[in-house]
């Protein structure tokens, strides 16, 4: 589960479409270096690997999970350096559903008879999913830009209100990246999950029915490479008993997707819904596109929308800016060891035997939520009124996301005593804040920290049945 994936090299797969053809004929890739869907699928493809269409699927699945997680990360780094209230609201909803998309893509993992996946995705390989690099950077025009084009549909699906502004993000997104935004390359992702997902070659008799409305069923047969390459029928299994379940998860966000699997069927529809509002091509109301565009024009016309956090920081382990101001390093810790426990209290809720009582399904899906909202929220707030060095008030501090829990097994008991031990640390942490806090208020924020820990997270945690 949270041991690091195994070695994989893709080839791609490239897609030709009569569309893709023309489109490319009236204007060279040269000169798009953002293509639209059918251009992206000509030029670069789908990836394909030497390896059965089922170990493929969860080898895809797996690189899928470390994409949102890192998404995840990055748009919660910059919604907390936000002054703006608006755009660190719009970072934070999205971030949630970028959660959701990762329980998403959990919840078929096991479905398909594998282990929930928790890489953590520093993109470093180098992923060829990644449409540009990791980064936890200070929110930022360009770096709003960056994630625009990063959840960019198809050109042409682009409302035509934002249209007139799509060069000039284009071009700050490029340049805040240091190299062109790669669309689409999520996208193709899911593009091959779905074709491994389908029965067969067949177009559907109703076009209309299939998930992934306008998907190049024809083209994708006709290429070699993916000709017949479809998982076999009894690979996605009805897990309606060991689900990450929406109502255990999302609270009043009507907008996350948390999707059960129920075979087959439900798992295409999953993948088509995450496109959509996401690393897709095609485009929906509300999309993700559309908010940080929104985001985007609201820091244009702002001009002083967000703290100068620390770029990439880290606690000695890194190749950011390191932590060194003393309580800057104690809360930072304190960080890890919540975002640590939100991994374990998720991986929890997906390990639970099945025909566990909902109510006992339900326990660590809270313990999760609380390690987040009254912990993770509550330090991040703190980091960004301390300085990276003491003497210096620039750049602050920031949440260093370092955690890599590998060495926890995918069993129960291994993940609650792994939180028991995180726990224990966590507290040493805050002992030590209230002797390095000459003020007191930064030591009653850790100190309500850890009496949520004893009183709430835990106590859900220690009575799951072992």
């Amino acid at each position: 589960m949270f041991k690091p994936k195994g070695g994989r090299s893709y080839t791609w797969a490239r897609v030709a479409t009569p569309q893709a053809a023309h489109a490319m004929a009236m204007q060279p890739l040269a000169a798009t270096p953002h293509p639209s869907f059918r251009a992206a699928l000509a030029s670069v493809g789908v990836p394909t690997t030497n390896k059965s269409p089922e170990e493929e699927l969860v080898d895809l699945l797996q690189d899928a999970a470390e994409i949102e997680h890192g998404l995840m990360l990055q748009y919660l780094y910059a919604a907390y350096s936000a002054k703006s209230q608006v755009i660190k609201g719009a970072l934070r909803t999205i971030a949630i559903e970028e959660m959701g998309h990762f329980l998403s893509v959990q919840n078929l993992l096991i479905a398909c008879g594998a282990a929930p996946y928790f890489g953590r995705a520093h993109w470093g390989d180098p992923s060829p999913f990644q449409p540009y690099s990791f980064k936890l950077e200070s929110l930022s025009i360009g770096s709003l830009a960056k994630y625009a084009i990063g959840e960019m549909p198809d050109p042409d699906q682009v409302a035509q209100g934002i249209k007139a502004d799509l060069p000039t993000i284009m071009n700050e997104a490029d340049t805040a990246a240091g190299a062109p935004v790669a669309s689409h390359r999520v996208g193709l992702l899911y593009a091959k999950i779905y074709w491994l997902l389908r029965d067969d070659d067949q177009p559907l008799a109703d076009p209309a029915k299939e998930p992934w409305l306008g998907f190049p069923v024809g083209s994708m047969a006709a290429t070699p490479d993916l000709k017949g390459r479809h998982v076999r029928g009894d690979v996605v299994a009805d897990i309606g008993d060991r689900n990450a379940l929406p109502e255990h998860w999302i609270g009043n966000y009507t907008s996350v997707i948390v999707a059960p699997i129920s075979g087959r069927e439900s798992a295409r529809k999953a993948i088509a819904r995450i496109a959509a509002q996401g690393e897709g091509f095609a485009n929906t109301p509300q999309s993700h596109f559309e908010r940080l565009v929104e985001a985007w024009r609201i820091a244009h016309a702002s001009p002083d929308f967000a703290l100068p956090a620390a770029t990439n920081p880290h606690l000695g382990h890194g190749t950011g800016e390191e932590i060194a101001s003393v309580l800057g390093r104690r809360f930072a810790g304190l960080s890890d060891g919540l975002y640590k426990l939100v991994l374990l209290c998720t991986a929890a809720n997906l390990l639970l035997p099945a025909g566990m009582a909902a109510a006992i399904r339900r326990q660590p899906a809270r313990a999760a939520i609380m390690a987040m909202r009254e912990g993770l929220g509550a330090v991040a707030t703190v980091l960004t009124t301390l300085p990276l060095r003491d003497g210096s008030d620039t750049p602050v501090c920031g949440l260093p996301f370092s955690p890599s829990p590998a060495e926890v097994e995918p069993q129960l008991a291994a993940i609650i005593a792994s939180a028991r031990a995180s726990a224990m640390e966590m507290h040493a942490l805050i002992e030590s804040i209230g002797q390095a806090d000459d003020s007191g208020a930064l030591a009653g924020v850790a100190e309500s920290i850890g009496a949520t820990l004893d009183n709430e997270i835990m106590p859900l945690l220690e009575s799951l049945p072992v």
